[in-house]
């Protein structure tokens, strides 16, 4: 039996190339690094095979190996958990040969110059689709290069001069407002007589005519009709969103929101093999049809996870930033320009909850604003109050509660779905929105964790920073990939080291009824790994930590 106590010098040097596993061989071992388990003790050798771990520690791997074994020299790493990203939009992440990437664009100027680098030369008549301008950043001006500005958002007009032949729809960065020019307005039927649909809004010039934003539910009048994507497109975005992902060390992630074209591809995907890391979906839970298919058929559980759908994500209300969150006490800035939006009804809420109860599936509502997560807690309440049972419900970003939710979370173990990047990125204008008081209880990721409520740190990609190290630095310091601001945005709300590695791990898994197969170095559970230069439980700045590969199943999908 080969050990590693007696592996030769020379065999030595030969493996510190960090071999790759061979399909050949009957085992890996990976070893020469610093293994942090979140089960128990850290561990300096873990043996996989078959794409599991089935010892761990130097002596319980010697005793297991045999003579075909693999083994892989990590260099004086630290390998942790994969990452799993709880919460994302990833064929978004994809669609960058799209769609205009405007995330960071500072004003309509700098988005026109977007357009014009990325699509230099569009054919007349041919839709130009961009995603990401920040509709908090505009909500928070009171006017915009001179012109009128409803609400604080742009007048498109100059954006129908720079492209007069092309029909422009982009939409915002958290999805809660979109903006058009004149020439796709004209071709979607949007004019001074077009009335508000019910939950959006159509912003207006002085004189009625639309100035080019529409927000919330108002967003379909145009987006519906730009031209659909292919689901060659599709596959092709998910793929490649999937794949930076494996880049940066995710290896699970959730996808919020499914359609049912989304559905289609990740399952076409998947029996192809040409999934590069595991996908737990959350499906469409506005989309009344498609989900009582779902119930009509049960959930999907994959055996090998690289693809379970057993989640109803369900868009409730809207967002601070564009001032569309549910409050239950007016805006503290600007309330005569709010409109608090329900996507969805309540009684359609407790009805989704009544039959995820009933056929097995989990609930995971978006509300950010007080009232939404009160009127979301209470409907749980009921519905979970006639049938306890291991549920794992939970509340997509939770960003405003009131004083007694975390109490009446903790009592039903209604998992809170967070996003630091959020808090960090809404540290500008947040305290304006809500008041000296109401932010208190806002992106309160320590109270609620000291109160007994299960925690999930996720990106909510592609909106903000998602890398795993970026979101840890948010978690662990209050503050933008900058330092700022200085102590950190009320930084008594940050999470530990552990605390936070484990919202991103452990708990994310656990939030997937995955914990069993995911989630820490333990033996009976995927290899899912990310090997690291440095350790994240004991670097001073974490954004300097790199990937240097990711494993699923023992097989390498990502890293340098």
């Amino acid at each position: 039996m080969v050990t590693l106590r007696t592996m030769s010098v020379a065999f030595a040097l030969t493996l510190a190339a960090c071999a790759e596993p061979s399909p050949e061989t009957s085992a890996t071992v990976f070893t020469n690094a610093t293994f942090v388990t979140f089960d128990g003790p850290n561990t300096d050798a873990i043996l996989v095979e078959n794409g599991r771990i089935t010892a761990l520690g130097r002596d319980d791997v010697n005793a297991a190996l045999d003579d075909n074994a693999t083994i892989v020299d990590l260099r004086g790493a630290t390998v942790l958990p994969g990452f799993v990203d709880s919460h994302v939009h990833v064929r978004e992440l994809g669609m960058d040969a799209i769609k205009v990437d405007l995330v960071g664009a500072r004003d309509l100027s700098e988005i026109i110059a977007r357009i014009r680098a990325q699509r230099p030369n569009p054919a007349p008549g041919e839709w130009i689709i961009g995603q990401g301008w920040d509709e908090g950043r505009y909500a928070d001006s009171a006017s915009f290069e001179g012109l009128a500005s409803p609400g604080g958002y742009p007048d498109t007009a100059p954006l129908s001069a720079a492209f007069p032949n092309n029909p422009v729809a982009l939409e915002s960065l958290h999805g809660f407002a979109a903006m058009g020019n004149a020439r796709a307005f004209e071709i979607a039927g949007i004019t001074v007589d077009t009335p508000d649909p019910q939950g959006g809004t159509i912003l207006r010039r002085a004189n009625g005519e639309p100035s080019g934003v529409l927000l919330t539910l108002a967003q379909a009048l145009l987006m519906d009709a730009t031209p659909p994507i292919t689901q060659d497109q599709r596959e092709t975005a998910i793929r490649a969103g999937l794949a930076r992902m494996a880049e940066a060390g995710v290896t699970s992630v959730h996808e919020a929101g499914m359609t049912r074209d989304d559905v289609s591809a990740f399952r076409a995907l998947a029996e192809r093999g040409e999934l590069p890391i595991r996908v737990a979906g959350l499906l469409n839970g506005n989309d009344a049809q498609l989900m009582e298919d779902w119930f009509e058929t049960g959930p999907l559980d994959d055996p090998d996870d690289w693809l379970d759908i057993r989640g109803i994500k369900v868009f409730f209300d809207g967002s601070l930033g564009s001032r569309t969150a549910m409050l239950s006490a007016p805006y503290a800035d600007l309330p005569d320009t709010a409109r608090p939006t329900a996507r969805i009804s309540l009684n359609s809420i407790d009805r989704l909850a009544v039959q995820a109860r009933d056929n097995g599936f989990q609930m995971a509502v978006h509300a950010i604003g007080d009232e939404a997560n009160d009127c979301i807690l209470a409907s749980y309440e009921l519905r979970l109050s006639e049938s306890p049972y291991d549920h794992r419900w939970r509340i997509e970003h939770a960003q405003v509660v009131r004083p007694d939710f975390a109490e009446r979370a903790a009592a039903l173990d209604i998992i809170a779905s967070m996003q630091p990047s959020h808090a960090v990125g809404d540290s500008a204008w947040a305290e304006a929105r809500l008041g000296d008081e109401r932010i208190q209880r806002a992106y309160a990721w320590r109270s609620l964790d000291a109160a007994g409520v299960p925690v999930i740190f996720n990106s909510d990609l592609p909106g903000e920073p998602w890398e795993p190290m970026q979101t840890l630095h948010f978690a662990l310091t209050r503050t933008d990939l900058d330092g700022a601001p200085e102590g950190g945005w009320y930084a008594n709300e940050a999470l530990t080291r552990e605390q936070s590695l484990r919202a991103m791990t452990l708990a994310g898994a656990h939030a997937a009824f995955q914990d069993d197969a995911l989630g820490s170095l333990s033996v009976g559970k995927w290899a899912d790994f990310v090997v690291l230069s440095d350790n994240p439980m004991e670097a001073e700045d974490v954004r300097g930590i790199e990937v240097r590969a990711t494993y699923v199943a023992g097989e390498r999908v990502g890293g340098e």
